[in-house]
């Protein structure tokens, strides 16, 4: 088997301090990954690590620790797992200057009248002196030792595997912004797909999906993963401003436009020029907008109210929507033209009902979140967990995280019950059971809206809120089942 890392035969007299056992001795069989340590006094006892100090002439002073992983008559087999990467380049320099003139491969040992610039037997590069090839070897390292750990597991593990790195190769390390971006079902691995297919491209994109099931923070990753990610990225919730006031924050006026326009102001498509502009709820844009909208995707050009010349811009567009926009089509409210010119790349996001296991996954992400936010410690019993299971979270993400804030305040011991979720049994699944399931979601999504008004006394903000989902959504829900 080909070694991961070359070993250069030595004598280099180190100082080796294992807990209460201090001496001195030699190493030999140098790598950057490990060394033979022959110690001038026994080390007895259960010495699984050791501190390693010694000088290489001319490439400096080595203080680091190794791990025992092998005993014999004449010394200790070590492993290095503590090297920082100035520990490992010194160390690498050392290594590669030995290595010239070197008749035989430093991994499998194959021999050569003269060394090949990679190896036929083994395929490992050996330009060891090239001011790439510390990179290149850590890298090859990586995978080679990854593929070795992997190659004994099973069909069911290695997807388990693919499935965690899906996720944990989106996420944005150190960064809150995509914590809610949790799951491994497959509805949501296609969504990260997409997400990595879109993002390099400059094409708009179209994501649709419920209130609540993280249209925005969809968008986001895109921009993140563009080229356009250190440029601005605007978002605009079309339906929350209303009609008279839309085109002035998307275009932007002229001082003197209108009344009150006291000053030029730039509109949210100049803001977002070299980034993304994020337009969510676009199936609530009123149609005399959605026409300009039309123009600026052909040619790139903005008009401020009051202006008469345009400006060209470079921005790129990521449209959301809760509403069916082919229904509105029909009726007239959404332009056809329009509806294409979005619609070059769509990700269809799949509400909490439909995530499987990842509803557990969420909640327990969201539990300990906000605990720790809070200074407290909480878990699930066993019943909190299937009432989270069986309910269908009508506001998705955002009712799942205020449902959880507020079990978090009211559970009065550690452990928080479906009561304190506020799902009891019958409210998760009082339908028959002969029901289809999406007659079995409308009533309980009906019989949910119905209790949170009234409740509220019909105030739809307060209501909306409860239920974590917008105004806007609400009514829809509202017209959809006729309350």
């Amino acid at each position: 088997m080909a070694r991961l890392c070359p070993r250069i035969a030595s004598s280099i007299p180190v100082e080796v301090d294992a807990r209460h056992i201090r001496t001195e001795g030699v190493v030999t069989n140098l790598g950057m990954n490990g060394a033979f340590l022959i110690p001038d006094k026994k080390l007895t006892g259960d010495h699984d690590n050791v501190l390693l100090k010694y000088n290489l002439s001319e490439y400096g002073d080595f203080e680091h620790s190794g791990k025992i992983i092998r005993k014999d008559r004449s010394g200790y087999a070590l492993k290095f797992y503590d090297l920082d990467i100035a520990a490992k380049v010194k160390l690498w320099k050392y290594v590669a200057d030995n290595l010239a003139g070197i008749e035989q491969c430093p991994y499998c040992g194959e021999r050569y009248n003269m060394l090949p610039e990679s190896c036929n037997a083994c395929g490992w590069e050996l330009t060891f002196n090239s001011p790439e090839y510390f990179a290149y070897h850590e890298k090859q390292s990586l995978i080679k030792k990854l593929y070795s750990e992997v190659s004994g597991l099973n069909a069911d593990h290695l997807q388990r595997l693919i499935n965690f790195m899906e996720v944990e190769i989106l996420k944005v390390v150190g960064s809150e912004k995509f914590q809610e971006f949790v799951g491994t079902s497959s509805v949501m691995l296609e969504v990260f797909s997409k997400i990595r297919k879109v993002a390099p491209t400059d094409l708009p994109a179209l994501i649709l999906g419920e209130s609540g099931t993280g249209k925005e923070l969809t968008a986001l990753a895109i921009h993140e993963r563009s080229q356009r990610k250190d440029k601005p990225f605007v978002t605009i919730n079309c339906a929350a401003i209303p009609e008279s006031l839309l085109e002035a924050e998307l275009f932007g006026y002229e001082r003197g436009a209108f009344t009150g326009a006291y000053t030029s102001k730039k509109g949210k498509f100049e803001c977002a020029d070299g980034g993304t502009i994020f337009l969510d709820e676009i199936g609530d844009m009123p149609l005399s907008l959605q026409s300009k909208l039309l123009r600026f995707l052909q040619d790139r050009v903005i008009e401020r109210i009051g202006s008469i010349k345009g400006k060209k811009v470079d921005v790129r567009l990521i449209a959301a929507t809760n509403c069916d926009l082919n229904a509105a089509i029909g009726e007239g409210r959404f332009r056809n033209d329009l509806y294409y010119r979005l619609n070059a790349f769509t990700i269809n996001l799949p509400p909490v009902r439909e995530r499987g296991e990842d509803r557990v996954i969420l909640a327990k992400h969201f539990l300990n979140k906000i605990s720790m936010e809070m200074g407290l410690t909480k878990t699930f019993t066993g019943e909190a967990i299937e009432a989270v299971r069986a309910y269908t979270w009508p506001g998705n993400v955002r009712e799942m995280i205020n449902k959880i804030r507020r079990a978090i305040v009211m559970a009065e011991a550690n452990s928080i019950s479906p009561r304190d979720l506020d799902l009891a049994a019958q409210q998760t699944m009082d339908v028959s059971e002969n029901t289809g399931l999406r007659d079995a979601i409308g009533k309980i999504e009906m019989q949910k809206i119905k209790e949170t008004l009234n409740t509220c006394g019909n105030n739809i903000s307060m209501a909306a809120r409860l239920l974590g989902v917008s105004r806007q959504s609400l009514y829809n829900y509202k017209r959809k089942y006729g309350i």
